[in-house]
């Protein structure tokens, strides 16, 4: 796993993960490692899980313990806790990217900015660029409407400055962040606002160069294959491998 995480880095993530309970009959269970390592090696490459072959473990095996922590919203628990134990939100960052998809019924539709059918993948970073809350969405979806969710998620958890980029503009977002005691950072198109009296909004560029971070975060996310192509017919399985390559960045980043 060297080539995809340092010996100590795989330790912490497999501490993370739960160990496969041993039942008193049958037979006896698989290291919990070797599903890890399994588990990885489909995120990294993308390789069907029936063509997955490391000795010890079967790509089956490794497909229903994933499967099985997938379904208990483990992955996305972990992603949580890491996030909020190690990241602060003081000065946030909102962007999205589409995965390219296959036209499955659940959760994908056409990007006409990027112009293809894909899932939409929205997420609220620290100042560093760290994920904090993943959202998901179809690639029709405006990014516009996943930043009250973001804002929903995160209730709770102070923001002070959050920085976006043009397509978010919209003069209610900014009355309605404003109440909320967000400032929002961010450049205008063109002639925005210009009829409009009192103060111009500005933009602090010092501040504003965080929401850069953010997209090598998504470079990051789509350096592992099973992430820029969605092959998971099920949202479900899609959203779980975004969370483990989530999980993956922030064990790299982060000190424990």
């Amino acid at each position: 796993m060297k080539n995809i995480l340092p010996d100590y880095q795989f330790n912490v993530l497999c501490n993370l993960f739960p160990t496969p309970k041993q039942k008193s009959t049958g037979r006896p269970r698989v290291n919990k490692d070797l599903l890890v390592k399994g588990i990885l090696t489909v995120l990294k490459y993308d390789i069907p899980w029936s063509q997955l072959n490391l000795e010890g473990v079967s790509g089956t095996t490794c497909w229903r313990y994933f499967n099985e922590i997938q379904r208990r919203g483990k992955l996305k628990l972990i992603q949580q806790t890491l996030s909020k134990s190690k990241l602060t939100l003081s000065s946030c960052s909102i962007d999205s990217s589409t995965a390219t998809s296959f036209s499955f019924n659940s959760s994908t539709g056409w990007d006409g900015k990027h112009r293809k059918v894909g899932t939409k993948i929205s997420i609220l970073s620290d100042v560093n660029g760290l994920p904090f809350d993943i959202v998901f969405g179809k690639g029709n979806k405006s990014d516009l409407s996943f930043v009250n969710e973001h804002i929903e998620n995160t209730s709770g958890v102070r923001k002070q400055v959050l920085n976006m980029d043009k397509g978010y503009t919209s003069i209610d977002l900014r009355r309605e962040l404003r109440t909320k005691g967000i400032k929002v950072n961010m450049e205008t198109k063109k002639n925005d606002y210009h009829h409009k009296k009192g103060p111009k909004f500005k933009v602090n560029y010092e501040e504003y160069s965080a929401r850069f971070l953010l997209e090598r975060t998504f470079g990051w996310l789509k350096a592992f294959k099973r992430i820029r192509t969605r092959k998971d017919r099920k949202i479900a399985m899609f959203k779980a491998f975004t969370y483990l390559a989530v999980i993956i960045v922030l064990i790299r980043n982060i000190e424990f």
